[in-house]
């Protein structure tokens, strides 16, 4: 006989003498991930008799199928059915997943915290148990998601994966650990994390859980954080058994988001192709299974377009993610010329997140480095680059720290320090191309072309911006690839003594800068109009390919022209 409804998702539970048939049926139907069949059979129980247990395996039924409305009508029944009855363990139980339930089909954070307050005043005044454990699984959740409390989330997961080793509930120590360990993760803990969430895989691939649901969630927790670290090789691994299990409890919420996940990690590693069919399903999965859960493969797909050129399509993608596409917004603000709106975007993601959030951090600060770069403010970008440094020292892998060197060498050529930057565009793109990260291994081949150009080395230069061209063009960078066309066509002569291209006034007008004059101050020293002073200026820091006038002349003094 198949465990009962309760039971099998991890707590005892007592039977109402009903007549038990149409429930064995459906409980057995939900061992198999027989969904329509185990809705058919509670339908049936509940004609019967409307008992608490024929309407939580009806929700649970209904959850597979991604029924919304009839999900939340038979959980809230169960409720008031196991109230009713006086069982407060069950109330409890059904309440902490109805506080999951509605933030992940409607995005109704504030209700769904509501019944996680409703379980635990049912569940604190009673002994330990299982429930317990889904109770602080569902929180932590919250916590990791929604709150931005990822050390809040590690107590919580630590609390049910204790609960699941002493009570024997394999699942709640396997999606335990998976939190535990991508909180760490999340944290600056990559190493510690890491091992967790391969346990907590190794368990959800492996052993009998009684929860269905248990094996997808350890296993996305573990996908997720090999995409924001960068562990390419890991998280492919991984995703191959996600699908498997997704495919054999025909769990088309699971396989949308992890497969939104994997999206990206197939569109860093630069397959293109795959990374589309992938986002594009996984966006339909969600947007039909769990729209709460929508944002982060609106995103990834966003910012796909956005490489591909595709930006109207990007920023309708990251507008309809709502504060999840801020950064993805603030990207195409820097790309169309909006240093200002970049920079407020970057800001406003790392004021929403707590100083704990390495991860999450990392990309905004990231960002923000560059918008500074871009609007000439290199004190600011200098003061970005440190914190981003710091991240990238707690993160330590491979690939967030070839980021972070390729910013230090985008600072170093907007200072004029050629040198420094050259160094830390070969770092770069010796880490990127070790993490198999084409994409990001062309956009620091660009940089160093860049800075070998102002050393007067046109032929490196040259090699590396075709190696950039040809990288974008395989993969399909619309917007990249432009850029690195842009910097071939220049010439090596342009590219190895850019100031050759200054005109004797525009020399003449540096110098005066160099002294600390005004536009308005050359303008009379000269006899010119300020707007005329101002164009020379323009022409001087585009010529020069450099974002400030206070560049400008750094570099024009370094190379013995002032």
């Amino acid at each position: 006989m198949a465990a009962p409804a309760g039971e099998a998702y991890g707590r005892p539970v007592s039977i109402a003498p009903a007549p038990l048939e149409p429930l064995i049926d459906g409980r057995e139907a939900l061992a198999r991930g027989a969904w329509p069949e185990a809705l058919a059979a509670f339908e049936a129980a509940l004609s019967r008799e409307e008992t608490a247990e024929a309407w939580e395996g009806l929700g649970w039924a209904a959850w597979w199928l991604s029924d919304e409305p009839l999900t939340l009508r038979a959980r809230e029944a169960a409720y008031r059915a196991y109230r009713a009855r006086g069982d407060d363990a069950e109330a409890g139980a059904v309440a902490a997943w109805l506080g999951s339930d509605y933030r992940e089909f409607r995005g109704e954070d504030a209700i769904g915290r509501g019944w996680l307050e409703r379980a635990h005043r049912l569940l604190d005044p009673l002994p330990e148990s299982a429930a317990h454990g889904w109770l602080a699984l569902n929180e932590g959740s919250f916590a990791l998601n929604v709150d931005g409390a990822p050390e809040e989330a590690a107590r919580l997961a630590r609390l049910a994966a204790r609960l699941g080793r002493e009570l024997g509930v394999a699942d709640l120590e396997a999606v335990g650990l998976a939190q535990e360990g991508i909180a760490e993760v999340v944290c600056g803990r990559v190493a510690e994390g890491m091992r967790n969430l391969d346990e907590a895989s190794a368990i959800a691939s492996a052993e009998e859980l009684q929860l269905p649901v248990s094996h997808g969630w350890a296993l996305c927790y573990l996908i997720a954080a090999c995409d924001g670290v960068g562990d390419l090789p890991r998280a492919t691994q991984w995703c191959k058994v996600m699908r498997d299990v997704a495919e054999r409890w025909n769990a088309r919420m699971l396989i949308g988001v992890c497969r939104s996940t994997y999206g990206r990690v197939l569109a860093t590693s630069g397959d293109w192709v795959r990374a589309e069919d992938e986002l594009v399903g996984a966006l339909c999965d969600l947007e039909a299974a769990r729209p709460g859960q929508a944002s982060g493969g609106l995103v990834r797909l966003g910012e796909l377009r956005a490489r591909q050129g595709r930006t109207d399509e990007a920023r309708a993608l990251f507008e309809r993610a709502g504060t999840a596409g801020l950064l993805g917004l603030g990207e195409l603000a820097l790309h169309g010329g909006d240093a200002p709106g970049a920079a407020d975007a970057a800001e406003r993601v790392l004021r929403r997140l707590p100083e704990v959030d390495v991860l999450g951090r990392f990309p905004a600060l990231e960002l923000l480095m560059r918008a500074q770069v871009q609007a000439g403010r290199l004190g600011a970008a200098a003061q970005a680059l440190a914190a981003l440094e710091r991240a990238g020292d707690r993160l330590g892998t491979p690939y967030l720290l070839g980021r972070v060197r390729l910013a230090a060498g985008q600072l170093a050529l907007a200072r004029g320090d050629h040198e420094e930057a050259r160094r830390a565009s070969e770092d770069a793109i010796d880490r990127l191309a070790d993490s198999a990260a084409p994409y990001d291994t062309a956009v620091a081949r660009v940089e160093l072309a860049r800075a070998l150009g102002a050393l007067r080395r046109p032929e490196g230069a040259a090699a590396e911006a075709r190696a950039a061209r040809d990288a974008f063009a395989a993969l399909g960078a619309a917007r990249e690839l432009e850029r690195a066309e842009a910097l071939l066509a220049g010439g090596p002569a342009a590219a190895a003594d850019p100031l050759g291209e200054l005109s004797a006034r525009e020399v003449e007008v540096l110098g005066l800068v160099a002294q600390g004059l005004g536009d308005a101050g050359i303008a009379q020293r000269l006899y010119l109009s300020p707007h005329t002073v101002h164009r020379h200026v323009a022409n001087v820091r585009m010529k020069l390919r450099l974002p400030s006038r206070t560049a400008a002349v750094a570099y024009a003094a370094r190379a013995g022209l002032l």
